[in-house]
Order: structure tokens, then sequence, then C-alpha cells
């Protein structure tokens, strides 16, 4: 029997384990763009000193779009913890049917009609919007006396806001059909999580353009002569260079992962138990493939969303297998990711995760033991 990811219900909200693992990742994510934020803000206030030649502005237009892209991170931390702040996540999930409409003329927001009647509206991610609209249910909290609410959904880690909407001429839409767990790639929403995997295969050429970016503007600033572009220009250069090793391997996985996933014919279910994480390490468990034999699972760049599915239900969905490499997922969710796979072994290699991956790995401590 097919299982997701979902939310206790006989709890707190904010007792909950994946609860608890959403915020803290929504914290993680604001105090690294904070720290890019303030580091551009500071050296766009120290060029403003400087002559205004061309290596400087472009310096200039540089931190300028990091502290755009930093300035993000506190705006969606406060947006996506309201809930905390008015008190909804103190009550439990409520698991409520619901039946998704159509508003007459808005067409952004998504609209579902709870058993009582009341319509919430919500502006969620692409993943969730289309969960909601294949499942027909929501755990929810709330809404409050101000008609404002939080939902989520099986499978998936994250929340979204909502609001009861406003009174309007709503039309129900007709319930998608259940698709068959067949070949991944003939799965919708796997498919549409598929273009993440070929996008990573072209993790190399990221590098290569960004290092080409700082290169002209090294030689942009060499006259007349800009000290803020030669310091920009040179540390994209340095950062890009350092990153190439793990991106090229990294890309090598998700080649890799792409092969399989195209000659994979089914999915293949297997009972997983995750290892206690550790800062700094892989997200690693020993897995009992078909045939009773043994496996080690190390997910190279892990997803929190495939993670927590497997902490909660015991299992992992592998989309296609080539050599040493897998694409993980879940059916009917939009989400993969890869794993290196190690028949006959049970020990987690040591070497630490390369520090590109670990800037943008997930903190995995509050998975439940």
């Amino acid at each position: 029997m097919l299982q997701y990811l979902e939310p206790r219900t006989d709890v707190p909200a904010k007792d909950d384990w994946s609860t608890r693992l959403i915020l803290q990742e929504l914290g993680l994510i604001r105090r690294a763009l904070s720290i890019i934020a303030l580091v551009a803000l500071a050296g766009i206030i120290g060029c403003l000193f400087l002559p205004m030649v061309v290596g400087n502005i472009a310096a200039i237009v540089v931190l300028s779009l990091l502290l755009l892209v930093g300035a993000i991170g506190p705006v969606m931390h406060r947006v996506q913890t309201l809930p905390v702040r008015r008190g909804l996540l103190e009550e439990p999930w409520r698991r409520c049917p619901v039946t998704v409409v159509d508003h007459p003329v808005d067409k952004y927001s998504t609209y579902v009609r709870m058993p009582d009647g009341a319509v919430l509206e919500t502006f969620p991610s692409g993943e969730l919007r289309d969960v909601l609209r294949r499942r027909g249910e929501i755990f929810v909290c709330g809404p409050n006396a101000k008609g404002k609410a939080v939902v989520r959904v099986a499978g998936l880690a994250e929340t979204e806001n909502a609001v009861v909407a406003r009174p309007a001429g709503f039309v129900d839409r007709e319930p998608e059909e259940p698709h068959e767990i067949g070949r991944p790639l003939d799965d919708p929403a796997v498919l549409k999580a598929f273009s993440g995997l070929v996008a990573g295969t072209h993790s190399t050429l990221y590098a290569a353009i960004s290092a080409g970016i700082g290169a002209v503007i090294v030689l942009m600033s060499l006259w007349p002569i800009a000290p803020a572009g030669l310091a920009v220009g040179g540390l994209v250069v340095v950062l890009s260079l350092l990153m190439l090793p793990s991106l090229t391997e990294l890309g090598r996985w998700y080649r890799d992962a792409v092969k399989g996933m195209h000659a994979a014919q089914r999915w293949i279910p297997v009972p997983v138990t995750l290892f206690p994480w550790k800062p700094g390490a892989l997200v690693a468990g020993l897995a009992t493939m078909e045939g009773g034999r043994l496996a080690l699972v190390q997910f190279v760049d892990p997803n929190l969303h495939i993670i927590a599915n497997i902490a909660d239900t015991g299992t992992m969905w592998i989309a296609g297998v080539h050599e040493d490499v897998i694409a993980v997922g879940v059916p009917e969710i939009p989400v993969l990711t890869i794993a290196a796979i190690q028949p006959d072994s049970d020990t987690p290699r040591e070497a630490p995760v390369p520090w590109i991956q670990r800037l943008r790995q997930p903190d995995f401590s509050g998975l439940p033991r």
C-alpha cells in the first residue's frame, strides 16, 4: 500500500516532527540569505566611495543582484512563519477532505471547499498545488477568528498560509483521474520533477559560466583600475573554481540518474532504515533490496520532502538505477533526488560532504529515531 509523509494529528502542530523540520529549514534559509544580503550591502556601500568606472559599476550590479536574492530570505521567513505568530500551530493538524473549486475571476490562487462549506484561498507552490488538486485532502490548522489558516498535504514537507475566501460564484472542479503506479516517467508529477534532474547534469556548465562572468569583470577592471571590480570578479572566479570539482562529480551522478530513469519500467519500493544524521555528513541508510540483499544508500544531494517521506514510512521508492546511482522519488509527488548505492555494505563512508553541498543541505537532526 502506498504511504506518504503525514503530520501527526494527536499532538499540537508545533510538536509534530515534520512541522518542526519545515520551520527549521525556513530558519536556515533565512540565515544563509541574510548573510549574503548583508555582505552584498556592505560591498555596495563601499563601492559608493570609489570612482564610478566600468569595473566598479559592474561590481555594483553583481552585488545588487546578490542583495536582491539575499533579501528574499527574511521576507520569505516572515511570511511562512505567520502561523507560528498567529498561534495556529498550538492546535493539532486536522485531516479534511476538500473539493477544489474554481473562482469566477481569480485564476492564480487555489480555492478548496471544506466539509463545513467554508472556502479556503491559498497561493501554494506548484508542487503543493498539483498534489492538492489530485489528492482532494488537506491537513489544516485553523481558521482562527480572523479567518487565517495554514494547510499542508500528505507527501510534502511544506506548509502554506490560507485565508477564508469571500463569497463568490465558485464552481466545483472535476476531480482528476487517479494515476496508476507504473513507469516513473509516465507519471505527470514525476515528469515535472525530472526536469530538475536534467538540469543537474549541467552542473559543471553553471560553474564555468559564473567563472567566465567573474573573469570578464576582472578584465573590465584592469583599465581604468577598479578595486571593487577586481575584488568581486576575482572572488567569483575563485569560488567558481572551488565549486568545480564537487559540481563535476554531482553532474556525473545526475547523468547516471537520468539514464536510470529513462530505462526504468517500474517503481521499486524497498524498506530503508536511516542512520542517525550528523551535521556535515551524508544522509545515509540501510536498504533491503529485492531478493533480500542489503545495500548502503547515501543521499548525495538530499531532498527534504523525500528524506521526510522515507523517515515517516520506512520506504524508499527507486525511480531508476544506473550502475551505483539511483534516482529516488515518491509516486504522484513532483520531487526527485539522487543517491549512491553500495550493495553488501552497511558502513557509511566518513568522507566529509563537499562544502558547496553542505551550504545547501537541510538540517536533518529533527528526523524521528
